[in-house]
C-alpha cells in the first residue's frame, strides 16, 4: 500500500514550525555577535562546555529534542564561554548559520548529530530546500554522530560525504525509567500501540487496517491505541472518518501529544508497539518500547533492521524507494500479531534484554564523553 505524498500540507507545515521559532530567533541571533572568547583555559584536559543552539520551551518534547533531554541532564546548557556546540539536525533553531559560523571563528568545536534527511518520498521536489542547511552544517561538523547506519546512507546520499570523523551510536533510553510494568496488560484482549509524531496518513491508516484484519478476520480481540500529534493538514479529521468508516470505533483510543513522563503508563498499557512508518532513521519510540518489554512490529526499511533484530519483533517487507512511501501490507502486520502474541513472554524478555545491551543512555553518554573530550584535546583533528 502506497500514500501519495502531500506536499501542499509538507510545506504548511514546515513554514508553520519556522514562523513559530522566529520569534526568539532575532534576540538570540544579537547574542551571536556578542560571543566571547569560547575555548577554555583549563590545565590538563579542558572542561566541556557545551552549547546546544536551542532548548525546548515546552514540556512536550519530540524527535531530535529528546536526545538533548538526556545530554543536558549529564552536560548542562552553557549560554557564554561555551567551547563546544551540540547540534542535532532535526532540532535546529532558525539562526543556527550564523550561531555556528560565529561560534567556530572563535575556536569553538561543532559536534553534529545526523538523523534522517528530506528526500522526494518525504516532500517531493522541495526535498533540497529543507537539505539546505543541514548540508552546509554537516561539512562544518568537527565530528559526526549517525543515528544509524541508515541516518549515514541517506546523508551521504542527499548532503554529501563528510572528511569529519564520525561515529555510528543508536539513539538512547532511560532503561530505569522505562522499565516493564510489574503486570502486563490483560492477555483476555490485545492491546497494539501505535505511538509517536504522524506526519503522514498511511502511517495510522496501516494501524487502522491492521486492526480490522486482526478482529474482522483473524478473530483476535484487539484493540488499538494512537497516541501523538497528526501533523498534516486535517489530519484529525481524516483519522476519525477513517476510524467509522471501518467501523472500529468502540475498539480505538486517540490521545494527544504527552511529555516523557506521560510515555511511560501510555506504554504500559500495551502488548505490541506498531511501527510502520517507511525508512524511519532512528526512531527513538521503538526504542523505548524494547526497553519496556513490549515486542515491535513494523516497516522493514529504513534504520528499523538495526534496532530491532527477529527475537525481539517482526518487521515487514517493503519495497526500496526514495521516491514514494510504501506502508507494510495490513495482513502482514496482523499475522506478526499473532504471532508475536502466542510466544509472548520470549519475544518481550528479549526486547528488554536487547535495550539493555544496546541503547542504555549511560553507555551513550560515556561515548558522547569520550568524544566530546577527545576534541577538546585535539585528538580528532
Amino acid at each position: 500500500m502506497t500514500e501519495p505524498i502531500s506536499i501542499l500540507s509538507n510545506m504548511y507545515y514546515t513554514v508553520w514550525n519556522f514562523a513559530s521559532g522566529l520569534k526568539n530567533a532575532l534576540p538570540r541571533m544579537r547574542n551571536t555577535y556578542q560571543l566571547r572568547h569560547l575555548r577554555c583555559g583549563f590545565s590538563g584536559e579542558p572542561q566541556i562546555r557545551i552549547n546546544y543552539g536551542s532548548l525546548p520551551s515546552h514540556s512536550i518534547v519530540i524527535g531530535g529534542a529528546v536526545k538533548l533531554l538526556q545530554l543536558r541532564r549529564r552536560f548542562p546548557n552553557v549560554e557564554e564561554n561555551f567551547n563546544l556546540i551540540y547540534l542535532v539536525s532535526s532540532a535546529l533553531p532558525s539562526y543556527v548559520l550564523d550561531f555556528v559560523r560565529a561560534a567556530k571563528s572563535q575556536g569553538c568545536k561543532l559536534v553534529w548529530n545526523q538523523n534522517g534527511v528530506a528526500y522526494p518520498a518525504w516532500c517531493g521536489d522541495y526535498y533540497p530546500w529543507l537539505n539546505k542547511n543541514m548540508r552546509k552544517l554537516i561539512h562544518m561538523a568537527d565530528f559526526v554522530i549517525y543515528q544509524s547506519e541508515f541516518c549515514k546512507v541517506s546523508a551521504d546520499r542527499y548532503l554529501g560525504k563528510v572528511e569529519a570523523p564520525h561515529v555510528i551510536l543508536f539513539n538512547p533510553v532511560d532503561t530505569e525509567v522505562f522499565a516493564p510494568a510489574e503486570k502486563p496488560p490483560d492477555f483476555s484482549r490485545c492491546e497494539l500501540l501505535a505511538m509517536g509524531t504522524s506526519h503522514h496518513f498511511y502511517r495510522v491508516l496501516s494501524s487502522l487496517e491492521t486492526l480490522s484484519v486482526l478482529r474482522k478476520q483473524l478473530g483476535v480481540n484487539a484493540y488499538l491505541t494512537i497516541a501523538g500529534q497528526f501533523r498534516w493538514r486535517g489530519g484529525n479529521a481524516q483519522v476519525k472518518r477513517a476510524i467509522r468508516k471501518k467501523e472500529l470505533t468502540a475498539y480505538v483510543r486517540i490521545l494527544p501529544p504527552f511529555t516523557q513522563e506521560e510515555a511511560v503508563p501510555i506504554y504500559k498499557n500495551a502488548h505490541i508497539l506498531l511501527h510502520s512508518k517507511y525508512k524511519d532513521p532512528c526512531p527513538t519510540v521503538p526504542i523505548e518500547a524494547m526497553a519496556m518489554g513490549i515486542p515491535v512490529i513494523g516497516s522493514n526499511s529504513g534504520g528499523m533492521p538495526e534496532l530491532v533484530p527477529p527475537s525481539v519483533g517482526i518487521l515487514v517487507n517493503v519495497p526500496e524507494d526514495w521516491t514514494c512511501d510504501h506502508a507494510p501490507e495490513p495482513h502482514d502486520l496482523a499475522t506478526a500479531v499473532v504471532r508475536i502474541m502466542s510466544a509472548y513472554s520470549a519475544y518481550s524478555c528479549q526486547a528488554r534484554q536487547h535495550a539493555l545491551q544496546t541503547f542504555d543512555k549511560n553507555y551513550w553518554l560515556r561515548a558522547h564523553e569520550t568524544i566530546f573530550n577527545a576534541l577538546l584535546m585535539g585528538k580528532l583533528a
